[in-house]
């Protein structure tokens, strides 16, 4: 149970919360921190300072003063006019995981959100309200119309899944009993001005493509085993402890130690089996390596902003002043997206050069009628490898001048989350026809897949020749590989 306080809030966090359904709890401090945050909020107002989106309006209306007597309505103007958002649906995993970002945001201290704002939002996560969260509408300068769904939802409106229907934000919250609240001066855009659906949806990819990673070695050491057992190669030497030790990359080292641990007891640590393999299978290291830099390099970008005061106007209690800024401008975020989904193409396409040669090695076994995995699945990879290249493209410069030229750059961070959700998927399609490919193999060639592959081997197999459509022995194998 995740207990929200002073200490850091971490994307296994997020994972708990948006997939395990874990409750969320507030240390006592935290709420003192909240009201402390609160209260310079109230202080600047009761001076009659201009602070933007405190009684100024948004975007080109930054000049344009909002009277004390109408900022409650301003707030509920605020969520409406921000609640642009279309297209389908989050799904509740990750209407949960942009809820929790959110809240950690809160605990900051740079919102200025009442306590009972945050405890709100709180409870939709512990009485499992679904907000209605539309995919698409941000471009990356705070997730605006994702974050005005849920803010929706917790003042009665907008809409919200119940027991699988849609309703309305006041029904959905009745059916869990609670109450809509009336949201105070400046809490509007304080509940909007993150980039929540970026940190929290990303944090979930990042849990996949962690799995992905040690699944994309087992199913290398699968296909070195199926290569080795039809006399093709299955060479062992890219993966020496020498060889990782004349190039000092960490993940590369522990991609090539797993490899080297799943194939210990296998014949291909016996000896010489082949002299060179391609470059496919010898330089898998440095490019399950490359992946593992990214994901590292994603897991701290994400920590970060979940750790930051990113808000604008951002409320700094040390000063009791509001400040206009933008942190909310995620750019490292979004280009750390970016890279990976340059890197998920490039062990993709190392997948696919690989099921290139079990087809070759596999092609007897089809002209005698033996095989259980169609040749033209590999065709299947291929297409798939073609989508994965044309996502790779360039995504972050892609922004529009909005707001009448005031909000005149963007990161598009969603945009580029969205193409690397994705990529991932696409991914881990390609290694488990890999997986198929190679299993087939190694089930009809000489090499012994040793102690730690040969169940692998077994559980695949069964997959591979099941009663069931193709495509679902393709995520079944995916689902195997992520378990083994």
């Amino acid at each position: 149970m995740p207990i929200l306080s002073r200490q850091a809030v971490s994307t296994a966090d997020v994972v708990a919360v948006a997939r395990d359904n874990a409750r969320v709890g507030f240390a006592s401090i935290l709420e003192r921190d909240l009201q402390a945050s609160r209260d310079v909020v109230e202080n600047v107002l009761a001076a009659g300072l201009p602070v933007y989106g405190l009684n100024t309006e948004l975007g080109a209306g930054r000049n344009v003063v909002v009277s004390n007597d109408t900022l409650e309505e301003y707030q509920r103007r605020t969520i409406r006019n921000s609640a642009g958002g279309i297209g389908a649906a989050l799904s509740l995993e990750q209407a949960r995981a942009v809820i929790f970002a959110r809240l950690a945001g809160f605990s900051r201290g740079g919102a200025g959100v009442t306590v009972a704002l945050a405890a709100q939002y709180r409870e939709l996560l512990n009485r499992d309200v679904y907000p209605l969260i539309p995919r698409t509408g941000s471009v990356g300068a705070a997730d605006l119309t994702q974050l005005a769904a849920v803010a929706a939802v917790a003042t009665g409106t907008g809409f919200a899944f119940v027991d699988g229907a849609v309703v309305d934000g006041t029904t959905a919250l009745a059916a869990v009993g609670l109450a809509p609240i009336a949201l105070q001066p400046h809490e509007a855009i304080a509940a909007l001005s993150a980039n929540s659906y970026s940190i929290g949806v990303g944090s979930l990819v990042l849990a996949d493509l962690t799995g992905l990673a040690r699944a994309a070695d087992l199913t290398a050491a699968l296909s070195l085993v199926a290569i080795a057992g039809h006399g093709a190669g299955g060479n062992l030497s890219p993966f020496d402890e020498r060889v990782q030790a004349a190039h000092a990359v960490g993940p590369q080292g522990v991609s090539a130690g797993r490899i080297r641990s799943l194939l210990a007891s296998s014949s291909l640590a016996s000896g010489v089996v082949s002299t060179q393999d391609a470059i496919s299978f010898r330089s898998v290291p440095q490019v399950h390596g490359s992946l593992g830099v990214s994901i590292a390099r994603l897991a701290q970008v994400l920590e970060l902003e979940l750790n930051s005061r990113t808000e604008n106007p951002l409320v700094d209690v040390a000063s009791n002043s509001m400040v206009s800024g933008g942190n909310f401008f995620a750019l490292e975020l979004a280009l750390a997206l970016e890279n990976l989904r340059v890197v998920v193409a490039h062990v993709a396409a190392m997948s696919e050069r690989r099921i290139s040669q079990l087809s070759t090695l596999g092609a007897s076994l089809r002209r005698s009628g033996g095989a259980v995995v169609p040749g033209l699945l590999w065709y299947s990879a291929a297409a798939e490898l073609a989508e994965l290249r044309h996502l790779a493209g360039a995504i972050t410069l892609s922004g529009s001048s909005l707001s009448e030229g005031v909000e005149d750059h963007s990161s598009n961070a969603v945009l580029a989350l969205q193409a690397l959700e994705r990529s991932v998927q696409l991914l881990g399609s390609i290694l488990a026809i890999e997986a198929a490919c190679a299993v087939e193999l190694v089930e009809v060639g000489d090499a012994d897949a040793g102690q730690l592959l040969t169940p692998v081997v077994a559980a695949v197999g069964g997959i591979v020749r099941a009663a069931e459509p193709l495509d679902d022995r393709v995520r079944d194998v995916l689902a195997a590989l992520l378990r083994a």
